[in-house]
């Protein structure tokens, strides 16, 4: 009896260890692929994925991207003034190429980036308007004191307006950088950017002129620039105050065309500067209170008049996708010279607001605003702007998808519903380790009323790039 209960009790033995280590094995494959998913899936459980540091660029002088490209656009538009009845030129084909060039230093106290891009595009039908393009960007900051800290940047751009369609805007900046939930909304309900000099870099830069209408005002060649300072004080972790003051210019440029392709223009140059102040409050982790006041001063050959703009800002994390922040306060202009229109000096209401949106493979923004006048010196009594920006890219992927629109409308004394649509969509696939074809598509609209003649005119683009780099990880 003995030896027969014996092999039955080691066969129960081995049994339940074989099925212990069963369910140990299954157990862990199922919490590993159920991570996975989540992770892929972009749960609002998975913080490690969304928290996971963001690679930084290597720093130094460097060559960042080399492109050639290839354009067709629908028509041509050399007039490109704000001139009822313009009469466009024909469909053109064009080439060309660009390149990037940067050097980057950081520290633990201070940061540098310098940026940049000089770009040909050559015609074959109008070689009138075979063009140089140049971009330039620099941004920098240092912390003076354990609570102060010093920024300035300054940013300059020369470019034709079938450059200006692929340009990317901010939005779409900020989109294809390279960073998690936790680093965006932390750098725009609150400008910090502890985590990601690369999206300081983009948020920090001097402002350009970045507008459908704008060669709708300066023409068909453009040379827009400013320069931003601005000192900060952390009172403690949760309150700042930011000081700032800066200016810009923007103008028509002559690039001695054929009398048939002459450029016409409503503005010839304009010139801002501006001073404010802004206090941030962090009243929670995912709640951000603040309040600014900005003067600024625009002159043109149709005016010169100050702006004073008070504005209240709430911003909120909602759950581990989403972000909003609204503004909302009053501006008024007072006029120093007044040409054309007369501007009005009551108050007027102003607002806005932003909302973002991140997953593992999607990022989301877009923004709203409504401003007291223009930015142009046109003599507008408001103006209201729209942008949207997509990316969609999933890790390990060797293409991706990004969108964008802009939207803005000049309103009051003359220019009744005077607006601009500025739309692109492309597509990447990274056909090697250094190599990656573009394709993207740009569409230009501008519409409205000037005193009692009414205008519309359009644009479409196409452009196959072929871009290369010596580093793999800008093309991610």
């Amino acid at each position: 009896m003995c030896h027969k209960s014996f092999p039955q009790s080691l066969k129960r033995s081995i049994r339940t260890k074989m099925a212990a280590r069963l369910a140990a094995v299954l157990a862990l494959g199922w919490g590993g692929a159920t991570g996975g998913l989540l992770a892929q899936d972009g749960n609002a459980n998975t913080a490690a994925p969304q928290n996971t540091p963001t690679p930084q660029p290597s720093g130094g002088l460097q060559v960042r991207t080399v492109s050639a490209f290839a354009d067709y656009d629908s028509k041509t538009l050399p007039s490109g003034g704000f001139q009822p009845g313009a009469v466009a030129l024909s469909s053109d084909l064009s080439g060309g190429g660009s390149a990037v060039f940067e050097w980057t230093k950081s520290s633990e106290r201070s940061t540098f980036s310098l940026s940049y891009t000089p770009s040909y595009i050559a015609r074959v039908r109008y070689s009138s308007l075979n063009a140089f393009n140049h971009a330039f960007s620099l941004n920098t900051s240092r912390k003076l004191a354990p609570r102060w800290t010093f920024g300035f940047s300054v940013g300059g751009n020369l470019s034709s307006m079938e450059q200006s369609l692929f340009s990317p805007t901010t939005l779409s900046n900020v989109a294809s950088v390279p960073s998690t939930f936790d680093d965006l909304a932390a750098a725009m309900l609150s400008g910090k950017y502890t985590n990601n000099p690369q999206l300081a870099s983009v948020l920090t830069s001097a402002p350009l002129v970045e507008s459908p209408v704008r060669n709708l005002l300066y023409g068909q060649r453009m040379f827009t620039a400013s320069a931003q300072a601005s000192l900060s004080y952390s009172y403690s972790p949760r309150l700042s105050v930011t000081f700032s003051g800066g200016g810009g210019r923007t103008q028509h440029v002559s690039d001695g065309q054929a009398s048939a392709t002459t450029n016409t223009y409503l503005i010839p140059d304009t010139t801002s500067g501006n001073a404010s102040m802004a206090i941030s409050y962090s009243l929670s982790p995912l709640t951000q209170l603040g309040g600014s006041v900005t003067t600024t001063r625009i002159s043109s050959s149709l005016q010169d008049a100050y702006t004073t703009t008070s504005l209240a800002t709430l911003g909120r994390t909602l759950g581990r996708r989403w972000f909003l922040q609204i503004h909302g306060g009053v501006g008024v202009t007072n006029p120093v010279r007044q040409t054309f229109f007369t501007l009005s000096t009551t108050p007027h209401p102003a607002g806005g607001g932003s909302l973002g949106f991140k997953t593992f493979s999607h990022t989301l923004l877009a923004s709203c605003d409504r401003t007291v006048s223009d930015s142009y010196g046109l003599g507008a009594a408001t103006s209201s702007s729209a942008n949207v920006s997509w990316r969609w890219r999933r890790p390990g992927n060797s293409w991706w998808l990004e969108s964008s629109v802009g939207w803005q409308q000049l309103g009051g004394n003359a220019l009744n519903n005077t607006s601009g649509w500025h739309s692109s969509a492309g597509f990447g696939r990274a056909v090697s380790t250094y190599l990656v074809l573009l394709t993207q598509y740009a569409y230009l609209n501008y519409s409205g009323q000037l005193e009692k003649s009414a205008y519309s005119l359009s644009q479409s683009a196409v452009r196959v790039s072929l871009v290369w780099t010596p580093h793999p990880d800008t093309l991610r």
